[in-house]
């Protein structure tokens, strides 16, 4: 059998969509206002901490720098690692105390704001690497390695990575250093390893270095386009 290996893929959620079904509720005006305001450095975190420094206002992030892009991920995804990133649950010398300055009702519209932001196309040129490379990590991202117990990456993130709301998220087009270092954390025992999430500890465990190498790089190969921008708050 043939792998697919879908470099050219299309985002096919709706942003609006995934948000409606995950959130129920349009965000009011104040609320992205709000998250945008965060985003700015308005939460407690100065600027010097601010979500765009790093992330962008669009949420495109920075793939050269590693870091990811957060438009389009479920609110509630988004608002969840906030949290863990504010409890110490996530550890993280960066991201701790940026969240940790914030109020719980500032990580929650931030998350909104975010999330509303229609994905940006994949811009310039996607990751290079060895075709048998990307070739393997194709392969478990659709049929994952029985023989080493890895299940299929898309059985929680969906075809090609485009992420399944609300707790899955998107990894297409994410840069391939950060989904690699996350994978590693994960292996490592860095990554906390509670529901619904826990399993992804025992998957990295059984990965080896050239899997982590191959599925980052097909990951990031995999092409984003723009899609309607999300709506939906949290409660």
């Amino acid at each position: 059998m043939r792998p697919a290996l879908p470099l050219a893929l299309l985002l096919l959620a709706g942003t609006a969509a995934a948000a409606v079904e995950l959130l129920g509720n349009p965000p009011s005006p104040r609320q992205v206002a709000s998250g945008r305001a965060v985003a700015a450095g308005a939460g407690g975190q100065g600027q010097q901490g601010a979500c765009f420094a790093c992330h962008g206002f669009d949420g495109a992030g920075q793939a050269a720098a590693g870091f990811p892009a957060l438009a389009g991920q479920s609110a509630e995804y988004l608002h969840e690692q906030l949290e863990r990133y504010a409890s110490g649950a996530r550890p993280n010398p960066i991201m701790q105390p940026i969240a940790a300055a914030m109020t719980p009702d500032q990580r929650r519209d931030v998350s909104v704001y975010y999330a509303a932001q229609p994905p940006q196309a994949s811009a310039g040129a996607r990751p290079q690497g060895d075709p048998a490379l990307l070739q393997h990590g194709g392969n478990l991202s659709a049929i994952g390695s029985a023989e080493r117990g890895v299940q299929a990456c898309q059985n929680c993130h969906g075809p090609g990575g485009i992420g399944l709301w609300p707790n899955y998220p998107r990894l297409a087009g994410q840069p391939a250093d950060y989904l690699a270092a996350q994978l590693r954390a994960w292996k490592q025992g860095e990554r906390p390893g509670d529901e619904p999430y826990n399993f992804m500890a025992n998957i990295a465990a059984r990965l080896t270095e050239d899997d982590i190498r191959a599925v980052s790089l097909y990951f990031a190969s995999v092409r984003t386009v723009p899609r309607q921008a999300g709506t939906g708050v949290l409660p």
